[in-house]
Parts: structure tokens; sequence; C-alpha cells
């Protein structure tokens, strides 16, 4: 008959690799013995964790799986911390396996960037929040005007709030055609003045128009910048950090919210919504894929759909 951790039953073949493993630890690693109790508790999670995916034995272990592991236990509440060494425990379990049984075939436990997916994670809004902190500025007023821009910059196009402020006039393609529905683009220079091609569209689009057909017009330009201050020079980062911070207090946010919040709910966003990571990756002018995987943050129901959607085994 199964253990149980949790609720749920553990494999009697998964439990008897774990005391045998634990054993050993407790015998040859000189371990502290909560450190071993961790590692047993860790490893009973997992192995619960695929008994109720039927699978029985750790050979039926794969990356995939493993990356559901890690993504669920976050859902459930994992402290980042914890799901390190949820990791950690498991990699030393298939590396005695594979000295003392040996167990042949690719280590499911090494999952590139997996881990550091939720080490550190970019905080994000909720599209509901997000949404409110986009429609916070009064439309009637060129401030209000201005402030949609920026924060339909922000969002709407993932810009760092440096490229954001430095967006100047000659950098706007928004329509092609008078009343062209297609996305715009937004010559932007980001880190290290590499040029990208933003696509923008949208709500944001026509936010950033009312802003240049209307409220940028009442003010004295003495800049080519597309976000002006009320003296007409180009608007600042710092006053851009404060505008963003007014604006979510106004409607009951964190009063820690900054700007680039906005743009780590954008990739978000579009990786909820389906985008891949290599395209995303473009968009936001990540050198480094690594950096787009951080994310990657999905919630279990939707890290399934998209791994159905996507992969070819899915």
């Amino acid at each position: 008959m199964a253990a149980e951790t949790q609720g749920q039953p553990v494999p009697p073949e998964m439990l008897a690799r774990i005391d045998e493993y634990v054993g050993s630890l407790a015998a040859e690693a000189g371990l502290a013995p909560l450190t071993i109790q961790a590692y047993r508790r860790d490893l009973k999670r997992a192995a619960a964790f695929l008994g109720q995916r039927k699978l029985l034995s750790w050979n039926d272990l794969t990356p995939d799986t493993v990356a559901d592991l890690l993504a669920t236990t976050r859902t459930d509440g994992l402290a980042p911390a914890s799901q390190v060494r949820l990791l950690s425990s498991l990699r030393g379990l298939f590396r005695w396996l594979r000295a003392e049984e040996g167990l042949e075939g690719r280590d499911p436990t090494r999952v590139p960037g997996k881990i550091h997916l939720w080490n550190r994670l970019p905080e994000v809004l909720s599209p509901e929040d997000a949404r409110a902190l986009l429609d916070a500025p009064d439309s009637a007023t060129w401030i209000g005007q201005r402030d949609r821009a920026l924060l339909a910059l922000l969002y709407g196009g993932g810009l760092r709030v440096s490229e954001a402020v430095g967006l100047k006039l000659d950098s706007l393609n928004l329509r092609a055609f008078v009343g062209d529905e297609a996305p715009g683009v937004l010559h932007v220079l980001g880190k290290g003045n590499k040029e990208r091609l933003v696509p923008f569209g949208g709500i944001a689009r026509e936010r950033l128009e009312q802003w240049l057909e209307d409220g940028r017009r009442t003010r004295i330009d003495s800049s080519q910048h597309v976000l002006l201050s009320k003296s007409g020079r180009n608007l600042d980062r710092h006053r851009a950090f404060r505008i963003v911070r007014a604006h979510a207090l106004k409607v009951g946010l964190d009063a820690y919210i900054h700007p680039h919040i906005l743009r780590h709910s954008c990739a978000t966003h579009l990786l909820l919504g389906g985008g891949d990571l290599r395209s995303v990756q473009e968009f936001l002018g990540h050198a480094d894929l690594r950096t787009t995987e951080r994310y990657t943050h999905l919630e279990v129901e939707q890290l399934q759909s998209y791994h159905k959607l996507h992969h070819p085994r899915g």
C-alpha cells in the first residue's frame, strides 16, 4: 500500500528509493538531521505529485513534469528558497540513482532556466489592475492626456521608462494610412544604444494619438520629444516615476508601483496570451532569452494549456 504525504499517496517504489537515498545521506554525507528531514519531505512531495499523475517510478520523470511540479508548488505558495531546495533534492536523488542503480538517459531535473524563474520574480499587475491604472488619468486635461500616453507606452509598448521619456516624434510611425487599423511602429533606442521596432496599436495607440493631436499642441514646444513637461521640455524619468505612483495610489494600488512593473506586466500578459518567448524577447529588446524566461511564471492551468498548444507532444 502506498504511503501518504500531504493527503496524497506516494508510490511504494518511489518511497523505497527515497528511504535508501536519505539513508545514504545520513551515513555518508554528514548532513544535519533537520537538513535530511527537509530532503525527505521534498522528495515525498515530488513523489506524491508524480503519483497523482499515475507515474509510479522515478524512471518516469521527465523535464516537462519537473517544470509542471515547480509551477504547481509555486501556485500552492511554496517559497522560492524552498523551490530551490526541492529541485536540489531531486538532482541529488538522480545523481545517486545513476551511481547506485545505473539509471541511464537524460537527467530530467536538468531543466535549463527553470529554477531561476521563481527565484527573483518580477512584480506584475493583473490585467484588471493594469487597465484601472491606465484609465486613472483625466483625459479632459493636457496633463491627463500626457499621463495616459506615458502609461500606454510603458504597458502597451513594454518600454523601459528611459525609452518612453526618450522617445522622439520622428521615431513614431503610428499609421501607414489614415484610419489604418494595423499596429503602428515605434523606433525605440534601448540599452546599449540598440534600436528595435515595437508594434504599437489598439487603445494604447489611440491614447498616444490623442496626446499628440490635442494635449501636446497646448504646450510650448521646445523639444522634439514625445512626452513633455509643463515647461515644454522633455519629461524626465524621475517625474515619470512620480506620475505612475500618483495614479497607482489614486486607484488603490501599492504606493511602490513603478514604471518597470508596467513593462513586467506587459511581458507577462503577452505570454499568457500565447506569445512565444522569442517574439516577446524581440518585443522587449532583451539581449538574453533567459531574461525573458523570468516572466514565464504562469498559473498551472495556463502553463498546461500553453504546453498542450505549442509542444509537439503536448
